[in-house]
């Protein structure tokens, strides 16, 4: 058996393990979430420790003494794990925080305001950049609370709530079609061919584990009740 049938196996009990739950809470779901959880925290402990170690550690050992400073702060990260020590967690998550939030600030005035205010300075040559400045104008109209919701405005105001839908409305179609893109590439990894036998072994186990735990009791399962 090589690599890509043990992870198409891997990936198929998994799988079936995380979607038990749309049946209810029971103990197979729990276990696949703690298998994903402790694989995740696992790999990110790793990844972080390899990062760590490439841009602090090997620069520390050569002569760069300043490293010594994002080494102490992610040791304090590790106070996190003991509660008597946890305020010592707290001083390298505000820094981090306060640097991000910094950076952040920055990068979004520059590509989410000016970068808005820029787009939407369009000609009026096509319905397209007509609709696009009616929408963002009568939608920033609609967050004017200091105005009173009458005469023009009021009107101004029910557009930008119908362009806020609309946006609202495709977001939410994106995300639904993303979300029913990942269930059929599982579906399909699922019941390849090389695996398809051993998918509907895994489904007949867990269906006759749970069946049977659930009428005779000997397996907690929430109801809903």
């Amino acid at each position: 058996m090589n690599a890509e049938i043990l992870g198409l196996l891997v990936g198929s009990i998994v799988s079936i393990g995380a979607y038990s739950v749309l049946i209810g809470d029971n103990p197979i779901s729990r276990i696949t979430e703690h298998l994903y959880t402790g694989i995740l925290a696992g790999y990110i402990l790793t990844t972080n420790w390899d990062y760590i170690n490439r841009n602090a550690v090997s620069r520390l050992s050569q002569g760069n003494f300043i490293y010594i400073i994002p080494i102490i702060l992610s040791l304090m990260l590790l106070g996190r794990l003991t509660p008597k020590y946890i305020w010592i967690f707290r001083y390298p998550i505000a820094l981090t925080v306060g640097a991000g939030l910094g950076l952040a600030i920055r990068t979004t005035v520059v590509a989410d305001l000016l970068g808005q205010i820029k787009a939407t300075i369009l000609p009026l040559n096509s319905i397209n950049n007509i609709v696009m400045i009616i929408g963002t104008l009568t939608a920033i109209a609609y967050f004017l609370w200091s105005t009173k919701y009458e005469g023009t405005y009021a009107q101004v105001n029910k557009v930008g709530r119908f362009f806020l839908l609309i946006a609202f409305g495709v977001t939410y179609g994106q995300t639904v079609s993303f979300r029913f893109e990942l269930v059929i590439g599982r579906l399909v990894a699922m019941l390849d061919p090389r695996i398809a036998i051993y998918t509907y072994i895994f489904i007949a186990v867990a269906a006759i584990i749970l069946a049977i735990g659930y009428r005779t009791g000997k397996i907690p399962w929430y109801t809903g009740r």
